[in-house]
């Protein structure tokens, strides 16, 4: 719980101030987990705070939810389009992808068990998107959009989750299924670039070759 209070401070998810009367805070709620090895043993206890998102009220504390995936189409034809070429492809994982959202709504949550950065009545208010809202996978989603485009991919108008870059020789695909990201090309020092670059921007876990 320590750690995770920590890592939601220092990526300053919320500031702490006194509740508005016109405003109704939202729970949060803790979710604990094990993670294991590949040979079955604990690997690490993990906790995470999650918001309930349910508590939202529409054209309140949200205005929009919907979020793209990638479509199954879209990841066969890219698999088929790897294996025909022969190319590497590369799995990454972003870590904590819903905290790098920015709200753009004011919500207000409730201080969560264990935190001492502030006293009740006081209450969080969110900064950035986290686990449960119900806008926080479309938060995500903007911001990974705007910042993988940044680097000159080329958004796909068939599916949003695809980006292809090409530059000169160079022909990159990438795809995005919530905070799992396929890529593969032609040109291995490109790749490595650009997973340099997503790990610059938001830290992520290379899961290697696929």
């Amino acid at each position: 719980m320590h750690k995770e209070l920590s890592a939601l401070e220092a990526n300053d998810t919320w500031e702490v101030v006194d509740l508005s009367p016109n405003h109704k805070p939202i729970g949060c709620k803790w979710v604990f987990r094990l993670k294991y090895k590949q040979d079955g043993s604990i690997d690490k206890y993990k906790a995470r705070l999650g918001a309930k998102g349910f508590n939202q009220i529409e054209d309140v504390d949200y205005f929009d939810s919907f979020s793209p995936v990638a479509k199954t189409v879209t990841v066969r034809i890219i698999l088929a389009y790897v294996a025909a070429n022969r190319w590497a492809l590369h799995q990454l994982d972003i870590n904590n992808a819903y905290l790098h959202g920015y709200l753009d709504e004011d919500i207000y949550m409730q201080i969560p068990e264990g935190y001492t950065g502030g006293q009740k009545p006081q209450v969080c208010k969110l900064k950035r998107s986290l686990n449960g809202l119900k806008q926080a996978g479309r938060q995500w989603n903007t911001k990974f959009t705007n910042t993988i485009v940044g680097y000159r991919f080329v958004q796909s108008y068939h599916d949003h989750c695809l980006f292809t870059l090409t530059k000169g020789m160079c022909f990159l695909i990438l795809v995005v299924y919530v905070d799992d990201i396929l890529l593969t090309g032609n040109m291995e020092d490109e790749m490595i670039k650009v997973k340099v670059f997503l790990h610059e921007k938001f830290t992520i876990k290379d899961l290697g070759l696929t």
